[in-house]
């Protein structure tokens, strides 16, 4: 595993990162355009980021969100017929199509050739001013939502999550209800509670456009001024709510069962969310611990010892407001288990009285490097990193900043946050069973 990341960081070093004429203009009505001339190929990635998440629902809407990445696709006033019409019409052009929702945004993202652009932004302008919210359109998504639901609750480890994440939060809390939602308020959602919140965060004002690749930037400009630029909805800006503190909030639970033979030592950590102090070094650190192939806990529980047969890992690293991460070490059941909590305490203890190897670091930094270096090539890669900046930092140009930040991090820094976050008497295990006759 060394020799081939010894070498991956050789050959990114070798190579330039690329960088791309990037410009941008906002639009009267507060629509960002963020475009990235890049013409490697004829391709061009078209994104709109949406400022609204699962964070912003309420009782009696828990899913909306997720619900209108679905209805999104199904027409709009001037893009209309049956099925996914937006799906349907995109590729036709050739292209690809998605979308996705996490606790603070909504992203909607196409991949076309270069002569389809303005088309998508016609088309995206409409469904964000005329989308179409009948009752048919509605009860066909709520089915297909609701089986989505269904789907992850006939898995064991889907289901599991489920069960667990609702047991995690304090009420208040921006994410105290999973982004997919509640099945019994997704099944009973009416199509005035859905005007309501198409009404309440689709606007220009709540949204910014990224489109990288083959494209001039004035051609995109003057698209969007003439697509979005007649949208005169606006919406008042959509404000950081107060949240109940999670670093003192006590989790009840201490054991769960399952219906499949393994066991799971699921530990539960707070996580400060972007924007604080120690946002960097915690993902850093948790990153070294658990979710990188080479972390600290997968080397010893996995590749030396065979003691887990993996560590599923459950952070967050875009949170706008603190969270919990989880990470899952699942096992072979059996009442030998506890020497894994032993090593995993051992494996922290010396972070917090030692601390970790400078060089650890370093080489981890180099690997993000590498990746970043990589993704220079994707318009997609290149989409993400400019709409995560502008997202959080309200800034495209910082889309290098979380290499930068951890850059900045030294070995005392990381045995601080280790003190601080995975302080025993602060990690919360819970221990998962199957089901015992």
């Amino acid at each position: 595993m060394k020799k081939v990341f010894f070498i991956l960081v050789l050959f990114a070093s070798a190579l330039q990162a690329q960088t791309y004429p990037t410009k941008t203009t906002t639009l009267p009505n507060g629509l960002k355009v963020i475009v990235c001339e890049k013409a490697t190929n004829p391709m061009v990635q078209v994104e709109i980021w949406y400022r609204v998440g699962s964070k912003d629902e309420w009782d009696g809407v828990r899913g909306m969100a997720h619900m209108f990445e679905h209805m999104m696709f199904r027409g709009s006033k001037n893009f209309n017929g049956e099925g996914d019409v937006y799906i349907k019409l995109l590729e036709k052009m050739g292209g690809r199509v998605n979308a996705y929702t996490t606790f603070d945004r909504t992203v909607y993202h196409e991949e076309v050739m270069s002569q389809h652009v303005e088309k998508v932004m016609e088309m995206e302008a409409d469904r964000m001013t005329n989308l179409l919210l009948s009752q048919k359109v509605l009860d066909t998504e709520r089915e297909v939502v609701g089986e989505e639901f269904r789907l992850g609750e006939n898995n064991w480890y889907q289901r599991n999550i489920y069960e667990r994440y609702r047991h995690l939060y304090p009420k208040t809390h921006p994410y105290e209800v999973n982004v997919i939602g509640n099945l019994e308020e997704i099944t009973s959602f009416t199509t005035k509670q859905c005007q309501d919140f198409y009404d309440k965060f689709y606007s220009p004002n709540n949204a910014f456009l990224v489109v990288v690749g083959n494209v001039k930037a004035d051609d995109v400009f003057a698209y969007a001024k003439k697509y979005f630029g007649p949208i005169t909805k606006q919406l008042p800006l959509n404000t950081k709510k107060k949240e109940p503190d999670l670093f003192t909030h006590a989790i009840e639970l201490e054991e769960m069962n399952i219906d499949f033979p393994v066991q799971i030592y699921s530990y539960t950590v707070p996580s400060p969310a972007f924007g604080h102090k120690d946002y960097y070094a915690f993902n850093l650190l948790t990153e070294l611990l658990f979710t990188n192939s080479n972390a600290i806990l997968f080397n010893s529980l996995v590749m030396k010892t065979s003691l887990a047969y993996g560590i599923q890992a459950g952070m967050d690293a875009s949170r706008m407001y603190n969270n919990y991460s989880n990470f899952d070490v699942i096992m072979r059941a059996g009442i030998g288990n506890a020497k894994v909590k032993k090593i995993i305490s051992k494996e922290i203890n010396d972070i917090i009285t030692e601390g970790l190897e400078q060089q650890l670091i370093d080489d981890y930094i180099s690997h993000l490097e590498a990746q970043r270096t990589f993704g220079n090539y994707s318009n997609a890669g290149i989409a993400g990193d400019l709409g995560f900046a502008e997202y959080y930092y309200n800034d495209y140009s910082k889309y290098n900043a979380m290499i930068e930040e951890y850059k900045k991090i030294k070995a005392d820094d990381l045995k601080l946050i280790a003190q601080t976050y995975y302080n025993p008497e602060k990690l919360k295990v819970i221990n998962i069973k199957p089901v015992t006759e």
